[in-house]
């Protein structure tokens, strides 16, 4: 295991790395990109299993013709 004076070195370089102007643009992207993948396994992959269960037979009635449907469902 790592001394604790390495740890402490490579954590001080990594922040003065990090601090510079001219790496902010990567940063961005890769915050873009860690953020984008956050989001897709928290919401979108568990939404996307849900969905594909509820409606794996095809289209609902409701979903074809929710002029029809919204009305008693209370849908605005």
């Amino acid at each position: 295991m790592a001394g604790p004076d390495l740890i402490k070195t490579l954590l001080y370089t990594v922040n003065n790395l990090l601090q510079q102007q001219k790496y902010k643009a990567a940063l961005a992207v890769l915050k873009g990109f860690r953020n984008g993948v956050v989001y897709g396994a928290k919401i979108r992959a568990p939404h996307a299993l849900v969905m594909t269960f509820l409606f794996k037979s095809g289209r609902s009635t409701c979903t074809c013709c929710r002029g029809s449907c919204s009305p008693c469902l209370g849908w605005p």
